[in-house]
């Protein structure tokens, strides 16, 4: 048998046993390091699942980690097989270590409200519930997920040491939070509708944000010799009504 079909049906078996032991739309799975032996995968059941592809004749993820209390929409891995990150219709980011996972899932997913994200907006008395069995590190809040499944990510190890986490949001703006404080270090708005996704070049100071107004920003560095993570935006760009804007930003 090629090589090329030999890895095509190993692909297609770990996607099989993925949807079919999670029981819940996957909208989420990355790697969790190089040895290609763990995954981290997101779904709408509230769990982020530990996958262990040497043993996945179990039949079930090797750990699940409680504490959203929604659907989850992206997980980003550390790189380092320990920590991640995950994106919620909670609309909140949370702070994984893996090490603290459990078994098995303790007594039954709360369900504390009822809405939907693709067309309502966040029920405001439950933005503050919290996960009566919640394992993370920490919770990160100020963006909101609403529409559609918005990305989040750690910032890169070669220009931040990863000391920040960025997202998309639906107030059409980029939300940048400091990983250890929490708090929102800078918030990057000039789109005019959600922004889904975006990405921080892995070498220089540069972030690409991508809007459902059909417009791809760009965020350079400022050339503060003293931080080079800072971000600024000093372009002229043109909006589809033909009006110019000059934008500078600073993180």
């Amino acid at each position: 048998m090629p090589w090329s079909k030999l890895v095509m049906l190993c692909f297609s078996q770990s996607h099989f046993l993925l949807h079919w032991f999670c029981k819940s739309d996957v909208n989420t799975v990355t790697f969790a390091d190089e040895s290609g032996n763990l995954l981290y995968s997101g779904s709408d059941d509230n769990l982020c699942k530990v996958w262990d592809r040497r043993c996945l004749v179990r039949e079930k993820p090797a750990g699940v980690l409680t504490g959203h209390l929604d659907g989850i929409t992206c997980i980003d891995s550390r790189g380092d097989g320990r920590y991640l990150i995950s994106n919620c219709k909670d609309q909140t980011i949370k702070l994984w270590d893996v090490r603290k996972m459990s078994a098995t899932v303790k007594g039954r997913q709360p369900r504390l409200y009822d809405w939907d994200y693709r067309w309502m907006t966040f029920p405001s008395h439950a933005r503050y519930y919290k996960h009566p069995n919640d394992l993370s590190l920490a919770t990160y809040r100020g963006h909101s997920v609403l529409r559609t499944l918005i990305r989040c990510y750690f910032s890169p190890m070669h220009s931040t040491g990863q000391r920040y986490i960025y997202t998309g949001s639906s107030d059409d703006s980029v939300h940048i939070y400091d990983v250890v404080t929490g708090a929102t270090v800078k918030k990057l708005s000039w789109h005019g509708s959600i922004i889904r996704d975006c990405t921080w070049h892995p070498y220089c100071s540069t972030l690409v944000s991508s809007s459902w107004d059909g417009y791809l920003a760009r965020w350079e560095a400022s050339g503060d010799n003293e931080d080079p993570s800072v971000l600024t935006c000093d372009e002229q760009r043109t909006s589809p009504y033909d009006q110019t804007y000059g934008l500078s930003f600073a993180l």
